[in-house]
């Protein structure tokens, strides 16, 4: 079974654990949607090379954003609990790997997210 991570491959094989470079960026999808569905027919996308993690956001009731992110927004946003009331934030580390919500619906709090979505778009992109 093998994990890509940004440019790198973790395979375990015969209890050994191997890394090896793939050369490649993840793939995430990167829409913002009413539902999964609406949010998926916009696309996969080559993340910037230093992404190493697929985030899915979701509102109560607000739609759904998808996005390449980082395995420390992950880790911060999962340590700090749900500090804006119904928004979850899950993440995962292979390709298109976010094709499929998970989670509950996100509320009023996603609008703050459309908000900070272009400081996001920013920063993946310098």
């Amino acid at each position: 079974m093998a994990h890509y991570f940004g440019e790198t491959c973790l395979s375990r094989q015969a209890g050994n654990l191997a890394l090896l470079s793939t050369g490649e960026a993840l793939h995430c999808y990167t829409c913002i949607g009413s539902t999964d569905e609406d949010c998926n027919r916009q696309g996969s996308k080559s993340c910037p090379i230093y992404s190493d993690a697929c985030a899915i956001i979701k509102g109560d009731g607000s739609g759904v954003l998808k996005s390449c992110s980082y395995k420390s927004f992950c880790s911060q946003a999962n340590s700090k609990g749900d500090r804006v009331a119904g928004v979850k934030v899950h993440c995962c580390y292979s390709d298109d790997c976010n094709v499929m919500g998970h989670g509950t619906r996100l509320s009023r709090g996603f609008s703050y997210l459309l908000v900070l979505l272009p400081l996001f778009w920013l920063l993946l992109s310098s």
